[in-house]
């Protein structure tokens, strides 16, 4: 039995696996970014080179480091959540009983995968309907840029998931684990 010493609760079999399964897709999203914004670097210092150096500019640099962009924002959302890094109001949470503050907190958490479930469909939605359209100067479908909202938000659920059950992840150990 996985029996939480806090809560006297049973876990299940089910926790352990989505807290390993949280973090191994934690640590694929940190790696992303780190390539992303290596990839959006490079792709910047070729339009600069291009542009000033060889006074050649080249067409589709800007609109690829965009996108390679927005990709790494999507995924770094679930990497700031796991750690809980976005921005959030604690004014009336801090202040009431402990009890009080986790309902507040499961109250947000059950908002918050309201939201991200309608974000995962809608997103969904949109990837599809714009997939004959191409970018620019990229042939690149329009759905392959719109993928990351749904990626995005169904690690959100997870990670909001797993902390509903296990509570926010509290070290670099965890994090990593």
């Amino acid at each position: 039995m996985n029996m939480d010493p806090a809560s006297g609760v049973n876990r299940g079999a089910a926790v352990p696996l989505l807290a390993g399964l949280t973090a191994f897709l934690d640590r694929l999203a940190c790696r992303a970014c780190v390539v992303l914004f290596a990839a959006i670097l490079l792709v910047m210092v070729l339009q600069v080179a291009f542009r000033y150096v060889l006074n050649a500019p080249l067409t589709w640099t800007e609109e690829l480091a965009r996108y390679l962009y927005i990709w790494a924002c999507w995924l770094g959302a679930p990497v700031a959540l796991r750690r809980g890094n976005h921005i959030a109001i604690a004014f009336v949470s801090d202040r009431v009983p402990r009890g009080v503050g986790r309902v507040i907190a499961l109250v947000t958490q059950a908002a918050a995968l309201v939201f991200l479930t309608q974000l995962t469909v809608q997103g969904s939605i949109l990837m599809v309907k714009s997939h004959s359209v191409e970018a620019i100067t990229l042939p690149i479908p329009w759905s392959a840029i719109y993928l990351a909202a749904p990626i995005s938000a169904v690690l959100m659920i997870l990670e909001t998931v797993r902390a509903m059950w296990m509570g926010p992840a509290r070290s670099g150990e965890e994090l990593l684990a």
